[in-house]
């Protein structure tokens, strides 16, 4: 493959009461877990790479003095929604206007503008992501495209132009795909969070690498509670499942966070932002198709 590779390393940044199943319970938890927003960075300044840090637009201002300091040096800030809602769950007027007021309240917080999206649960179709070109936004992550997932759907692309496996661009607006590799004919996330924490290493990490080989472009997501050193508590509450996905995996996750990266290095990938990559597609540029 003569293309070079790139690599994207990104991380949602919310409150652990964000978390979905715990968000979905109605349970109001007061625990601060960005210690593991600073392990994930104190992670990627070892091996000098930087993030595109999507935060919820509400919590921002109780972390702003704890972002800040890595916008300075080269990080960059995208939106994860104004609360932590997945936005297919809400009319989309109601979408738009909170994702206007997200936009503009993110923007003059940290005195730069936004550029990116990333719904929570990776909610998000046609018709929502009219709204972010509408807005001004020039790219959004949310394309899982895993029947499974919850809250999520098949997104829509017909008019964008695929320009690399997972990665598509409608006039100016490009969406930046999470990675899957096949499993038994089905396609099966690889591109961090749960998918990647909560799987036997041996056989994620094949995936990974077989993936890697075979493609061009990469991304990689986690949650700041993903990387915490704190004792995170039981919840009775909780399904089976959900206690599981909450625990499982956590302590340890930082090591397997460094091998993918390994990994990438040792296949040629090149680590940017999203947005560096889009501009480097903006001067890749090939005719598109138009609504």
């Amino acid at each position: 493959m003569n293309q070079k590779k790139y690599a994207i390393f990104t991380m949602d940044v919310e409150s652990f009461s964000d978390t979905e199943c715990i968000n979905a319970s109605g349970i109001r938890v007061d625990i601060d877990i960005m210690d593991g927003f600073e392990e994930y960075l104190s992670i990627l300044d070892r091996y000098d790479i930087k993030s595109t840090l999507f935060t919820v637009g509400d919590f921002a201002p109780q972390v702003a003095d704890r972002i800040r300091p890595h916008l300075l040096r080269g990080h960059r800030l995208a939106l994860h929604n104004y609360t932590h809602i997945a936005p297919m769950s809400i009319p989309v007027e109601q979408f738009r206007e909170q994702l206007r007021q997200a936009k503009t309240s993110l923007g003059a917080l940290f005195g730069m503008e936004v550029e990116g999206f990333r719904a929570p649960c990776f909610s998000m179709d046609k018709d929502r992501l009219k709204v972010l070109q509408e807005l001004g936004f020039r790219y959004d992550s949310s394309h899982l495209d895993y029947a499974p997932a919850r809250h999520t759907v098949k997104l829509d692309l017909q008019n964008f132009k695929q320009l690399r496996n997972g990665i598509f661009r409608n006039k100016d607006f490009y969406e930046f795909g999470l990675s899957k590799e096949n499993v038994f004919g089905k396609p099966f996330p690889i591109s961090g969070g749960g998918y990647v924490r909560l799987s036997n290493w041996g056989f994620i990490r094949t995936l990974i690498q077989h993936y890697i080989h075979k493609n061009d472009y990469y991304v990689f997501y986690l949650h700041p509670f993903e990387l915490t050193k704190k004792k995170l508590p039981v919840f009775k509450q909780l399904k089976s499942y959900d206690k599981y996905y909450i625990k499982q995996g956590v302590q340890g996750y930082g090591k397997r966070v460094e091998q993918i990266i390994r990994m990438l290095k040792k296949d040629g990938y090149e680590f940017v932002t999203f947005e560096q990559l889009v501009q480097i597609m903006d001067r890749e540029k090939e005719p598109v198709l138009v609504n």
